[in-house]
């Protein structure tokens, strides 16, 4: 139970902390999508949370190196700090690529996966918020759905992607540069999938 458990706010101050930069992460990716090619100030606020985020994964790696009891197992706070500075850090580099690569114009897709992004990174962000408060997993239920029905989104979208993606005659230098846009985006929505797996696990485990 959790109430059994040592309480250290500080590791829960900086889950927290951290699911709250990969929330202004995606809100941000939605943002550039959506003003396309207009991103400056998205760009910066994006550098931001990556700084802030990495700051925050080290100090929680120092502390879980250094504490003797913690309040969720060891492993279960390292996957959730390292995957969700992997949110953060994938969407920083892919936000990077849209200032790189002057692209003309984006797949219709990546709107929608910057969509589902922003699902799974709020279903986690109350997740993680609600652990000190010795929720159980029962609570989450709807919110889990919403992430099984996003994740579903998500292999849709990509289908579609790749389906359209060589049609006809296209730029072989444009392909790969979409192409990776959406790599990039994938691997930030599976890592914040996982994080919410985690999560699932820990509540189910601790309830």
């Amino acid at each position: 139970m959790f109430n059994l458990l040592p309480k250290d706010d500080k590791f829960y101050d900086e889950l927290e902390q951290l699911a709250d930069r990969v929330v202004s992460t995606a809100k941000q990716l939605e943002g550039i999508v959506s003003s396309f090619p207009s991103f400056d100030g998205q760009l910066y606020n994006i550098e931001q949370d990556r700084i802030a985020a990495r700051k925050i994964f080290g100090e929680s790696l120092l502390r879980l190196d250094q504490a003797f009891i913690t309040p969720l197992d060891r492993e279960d706070i390292l996957g959730l700090i390292n995957e969700m500075y992997g949110v953060v850090d994938r969407s920083s580099e892919l936000s990077q690529r849209f200032r790189l690569y002057r692209l003309k114009d984006l797949h219709p897709t990546l709107t929608g996966q910057a969509k589902n992004l922003s699902t799974i990174a709020s279903v986690l962000n109350g997740i993680i918020h609600g652990l000190r408060k010795q929720k159980k997993l029962k609570d989450f239920k709807p919110d889990l759905d919403a992430v099984s029905d996003a994740m579903e989104l998500v292999k849709r979208d990509r289908e579609t992607f790749l389906g359209d993606l060589f049609q006809g005659n296209p730029d072989p230098l444009e392909v790969i540069k979409k192409k990776e846009l959406h790599d990039l985006l994938e691997e930030a929505i599976e890592r914040c999938e996982d994080a919410t797996e985690t999560l699932a696990r820990v509540l189910l485990k601790n309830g």
